[in-house]
């Protein structure tokens, strides 16, 4: 019998060299399709790139040490965020050029899948939402950055599919709200 996937967590967090190994072969396919449909294109390497910084920075220890399968996968879309972000703002200041392949430009790039601007504010205002409710800000992360399906999103957040939807509506709307209203700037102290 295979040992789940919180076993294997743990053995990992006290030491076990090949749990790591079982975890990477057990969840790197979970992963690449929550990047997959988080990036909307399925033969980029930007998938593969969000997976591997996710992956690494989930397991390589400091802060983020999940104990259990529904922690790691809630942990996934608060990392996938900060990638996301980090690397537009890398991109953005310049300091890259134009002409190297990043998840980004594979993303964000010409073709209008998305605004950088957008992601930008919508990270902003989600940082106010945490504020006011952790639970609609992590709702939005697993179901906007990560990528999640609301089922994937109950089990990740030990929530009811209806609490889930519920939460992704009231989600939106903030984060919409925020965002026409310009409420990133305003409610910034």
């Amino acid at each position: 019998m295979t040992a789940s996937v919180t076993m294997l967590l743990r053995a990992h967090r006290d030491g076990d060299a090949m749990a790591l190994n079982e975890l990477a072969t057990r969840l790197y396919p979970e992963l690449k399709v929550l990047a997959r449909r988080r990036s909307k294109n399925s033969a980029g390497m930007g998938a593969t790139t969000l997976v591997h910084e996710t992956f690494v920075k989930l397991l390589s220890g400091g802060d983020l040490r999940p104990e259990d399968r529904q922690q790691f996968f809630a942990l996934t879309a608060a990392v996938m965020r900060q990638i996301i972000v980090d690397e537009i703002r890398y991109v953005t200041a310049g300091k890259r050029s134009r002409k190297d392949a990043t998840f980004v430009d594979t993303v964000m790039g010409d073709d209008g899948n998305e605004n950088i601007e957008f992601l930008l504010q919508v990270d902003e205002v989600l940082t106010i939402i945490a504020a006011e409710d952790e639970r609609l800000a992590r709702v939005f992360e697993c179901r906007y950055f990560a990528g999640l399906t609301t089922s994937e999103t109950a089990e990740a957040m030990d929530m009811s599919m209806r609490s889930v939807e519920r939460l992704w509506s009231l989600a939106r709307a903030r984060v919409g709200e925020l965002i026409d209203g310009g409420g990133a700037k305003e409610n910034k102290n």
